[in-house]
């Protein structure tokens, strides 16, 4: 809970992954991974793309040397893959802190993006729901518009964003209100 006047917001605090480095005195307010369903395809090619080799084990073994080499390099080709899309979901992660929000965005093995934002330098919030299956699924797009010519924020495929959007939104109208109420 953070201390603030009565009547304000009262939110318990997370733990931020490792990888995110925090400021002095900066609270998580909420961590938010991507929903696994519009990525699902991906992981279901990946583990198909690594069993494969093994319907193909006793051929490739009679080979024997090229055939034993094609069997573990389609299979290495295929553990390193899975990790690279496991990881890519993993560490991609949305903050929200008691004093910005941060986006960290995992794109490969070693390529990052990440993109903050005080609440301060937030014009909108606003959620795109598109689609039957992010309908019914319950995922869209939160998308945060920010002052002058900073790149806005965009996170796909949140699970639930109404009530991401709200509390970004009250942590906004509390900052607007009282500057020092949050810090």
């Amino acid at each position: 809970m953070i201390g603030a006047p009565r009547g304000a917001l009262s939110i318990h605090v997370m733990e931020a992954p490792r990888y995110i480095e925090l400021k002095a005195r900066e609270q998580v307010l909420e961590v938010v991974h991507t929903t696994l369903i519009p990525r699902l395809w991906k992981f279901v090619l990946g583990t198909l793309w690594t069993v494969l080799p093994f319907f193909f084990l006793f051929p490739l073994w009679r080979l024997r040397g090229w055939g034993v080499a094609i069997f573990f390099v389609w299979l290495l080709s295929g553990l390193i893959l899975l990790s690279r899309q496991y990881l890519m979901w993993v560490r991609t992660v949305f903050l929200v802190t008691d004093m910005r929000v941060i986006d960290y965005d995992q794109r490969g093995f070693f390529h990052r993006v990440v993109t903050e934002a005080r609440y301060e330098h937030m014009d909108e919030v606003s959620v795109q729901v598109k689609g039957i299956v992010p309908t019914i699924a319950r995922y869209g797009t939160l998308k945060m518009q920010l002052q002058g010519s900073a790149a806005d924020i965009q996170i796909e495929y949140v699970h639930r964003p109404e009530p991401l959007a709200d509390l970004i939104n009250d942590l906004r109208s509390q900052v607007r209100h009282d500057p020092h109420a949050i810090t």
